[in-house]
């Protein structure tokens, strides 16, 4: 059974995604119709298309947090769309320290 809709958490430093994100986008293709990603700052512009050659459709993206710690901006982001009826049927994480502060914050949403 797939699932629809797929959203994955997308890391970055320096403009170079993450190694788990990359991992997790892997399995979301595996599991889903339509594998989206995340990401919290300003770099989503620069990731974006190694996210697509990976499997992302569309990159949701915060925009520039201002040095602010990710977890509330991003957490607070995809609450609102889930609230909003535009969510995914599964959100995907890596266990890094941003994706369980995100994680914890969206448990209790």
């Amino acid at each position: 059974m797939a699932l629809s809709k797929i959203w994955v958490y997308a890391q970055a430093t320096d403009g170079k995604v993450s190694t788990i994100t990359l991992e997790i986008l892997a399995k979301a293709r595996e599991l889903g119709d339509t594998v989206e990603a995340f990401s919290g700052g300003a770099d989503a512009d620069a990731i974006a298309a190694e996210l697509g050659a990976h499997g992302a459709t569309t990159v949701h993206a915060t925009g520039d947090l201002g040095g602010a710690l990710q977890g509330v901006p991003v957490a607070a982001a995809v609450a609102a769309a889930v609230q909003g009826g535009s969510g995914p049927d599964a959100i995907l994480l890596g266990t890094t320290y941003d994706g369980r502060d995100v994680a914890g914050r969206l448990s209790v949403a």
